[in-house]
């Protein structure tokens, strides 16, 4: 799935990003190992979607969908 290859480059430099989000990253990626959690990815798929259904209502972008990155 893309949030996992998405971790996975921003910890090891080849996407661009900030101390926080590659922080993130690597805190996401050793979640995984984790026995005591659960990733649900039909879940995060779910909010993915919904998050894309919705439009950015003032600005630039003013009537433009939300899009996630990668």
């Amino acid at each position: 799935m893309k949030y996992y290859q998405y971790a996975k480059d921003v910890v090891s430099g080849v996407i661009v990003a900030g101390e926080t989000i590659k922080l993130a990253c690597q805190r996401f990626l050793n979640d995984l190992k984790r026995k005591d959690l659960f990733f649900d990815e039909s879940v995060v798929d779910n909010a993915i979607e919904f998050i894309g259904t919705l439009k950015h209502f003032t600005g630039k972008h003013s009537g433009k969908p939300f899009i996630l990155e990668p």
